[in-house]
C-alpha cells in the first residue's frame, strides 16, 4: 500500500516540477534578492540553526535582511509581522525562534510570495531568506540552498520513507550542504553546542553535570541527544513527536520521569512551546548553532550575486 502510495506521490513531485522547468507553471519574481534555504527529506536538517546563521552573517554585512517563513503549526491567519512577544501558537515554534535570536523582522505567512511582497513594500528588505522553501518554486529564487542531512541512496519517498523529492532534484540547488550524517554535499555544516538557557531562554552559567533528563519534540531526535551525552552527564532521554504541543499532563509526566535528576534539558524550540511559570529551576534548554567552516564564501558568492542583479536591472 505504502509503496503504491510513493509511486503516486513521486509522480505528482515529478509533474509539477516538470510544469515549471517547462516555464508552464511560471515563478513570480521579487524586488529583493532572494535566497531560499530547504531540504528535500522530512525535517530534521537544521534549517533553522543555518537560516539563523546566515541572516546574522548578512546582517552583520550591512544589508537589510528579512526572513519570510509560514509560520508551521502558527494558528494565525494571513500575513504578518512577528513579535518576540508572540506565543508559538499564533506564530509557530521556529518563526518565533528565528525573531528572538536573530532580532531581524520574520514575516510569517502561508502565502510566502505575500510574504515577500510584504518584505519588499513595506520594510524596504533587501535580501529576503524564505525558510524551508526549496519545494516552493512559486518565488524566482537567486541563490538555492539544499541542506541534507541522510544517506539519500538509503531513502525511498514519502510515505515510504522520509525524501519530500528523489536525489536528482538537488540539480536545482546553487549550494547542497551536509549536515549531521550526510555526505551528499559539497560543503557541511555542523551543530555545536552553545550552553545552557534558563526556562526564561536567559543564558545561565550552568555546566551539564550529574543527571540528567533530555527531553524534545524534533523530527530527528537523536543529534540533540549525542550533544547532550558529550557532556559526560548521565543521560535518560524522552520523545515526543516533532512539534509537539505539550500539555500540563505533558509536563506531569516529563517531572515523574525527572525524579531525582539534577537537570531537565530540551531544544530551544520546544522551550518556546513551553510556559515558564509551570517549570521550576531545573528546566533550562541546550543553546545550538550552526558552524559552517565556508560561511564567508558563501557570503562572498551571495554578495557577487546580490551585486549583478542590480547591474543587470
Amino acid at each position: 500500500m505504502r509503496k503504491g502510495l510513493s509511486h503516486i506521490y513521486s509522480f505528482s513531485v515529478g509533474l509539477r516540477n516538470s510544469l515549471y522547468d517547462l516555464d508552464i507553471l511560471k515563478a513570480s519574481i521579487v524586488v529583493p534578492f532572494v535566497i531560499s534555504i530547504g531540504n528535500i527529506e522530512a525535517g530534521g536538517t537544521g534549517k533553522t540553526p543555518f537560516t539563523i546563521a546566515l541572516a546574522l552573517a548578512l546582517k552583520d554585512r550591512g544589508y537589510r535582511v528579512c526572513i519570510v517563513t509560514r509560520g508551521y503549526k502558527g494558528r494565525r491567519k494571513g500575513t504578518m509581522l512577528v513579535s518576540a512577544q508572540h506565543s508559538a501558537k499564533d506564530v509557530g515554534d521556529e518563526a518565533l525562534l528565528m525573531a528572538r535570536l536573530t532580532g531581524l523582522p520574520v514575516i510569517k505567512s502561508p502565502d510566502r510570495l505575500a510574504g515577500a511582497t510584504y518584505a519588499s513594500r513595506e520594510l524596504a528588505a533587501e535580501i529576503i531568506i524564505l525558510d524551508d522553501a526549496f519545494q516552493h518554486r512559486r518565488i524566482h529564487r537567486d541563490y538555492n540552498i539544499c541542506l541534507v542531512s541522510t544517506r539519500l541512496d538509503q531513502e525511498a519517498l514519502l510515505p515510504l520513507g522520509c525524501l519530500r523529492e528523489g536525489a536528482s532534484a538537488l540539480k536545482r540547488a546553487d549550494l547542497v550542504v551536509s549536515t549531521k550524517d550526510s555526505s551528499s554535499g559539497s560543503l557541511t555544516a555542523d551543530l555545536v553546542a552553545v550552553g545552557l538557557v534558563d526556562r526564561f531562554g536567559n543564558p545561565v552559567m550552568r555546566q551539564i553535570a550529574g543527571d540528567v533528563l533530555a527531553f524534545c519534540g524534533i523530527a530527528k531526535p537523536e543529534s540533540f541527544f549525542q550533544l547532550i551525552k558529550a557532556s559526560g552527564a548521565r543521560v535518560d532521554t524522552m520523545r515526543f513527536r516533532d512539534h509537539h504541543p505539550y500539555t500540563r499532563g505533558d509536563i506531569r509526566r516529563i517531572r515523574w520521569r525527572a525524579r531525582g535528576k539534577d537537570l531537565i534539558i530540551t531544544t530551544e524550540k520546544d522551550l518556546i512551546r513551553l510556559m515558564p511559570e509551570q517549570l521550576d529551576g531545573r528546566w533550562h534548554a541546550l543553546r545550538v548553532k550552526m558552524e559552517i567552516p565556508e560561511l564567508d564564501r558563501i557570503i562572498e558568492e551571495i554578495e557577487t550575486r546580490v551585486k549583478n542583479r542590480r547591474i543587470s536591472r
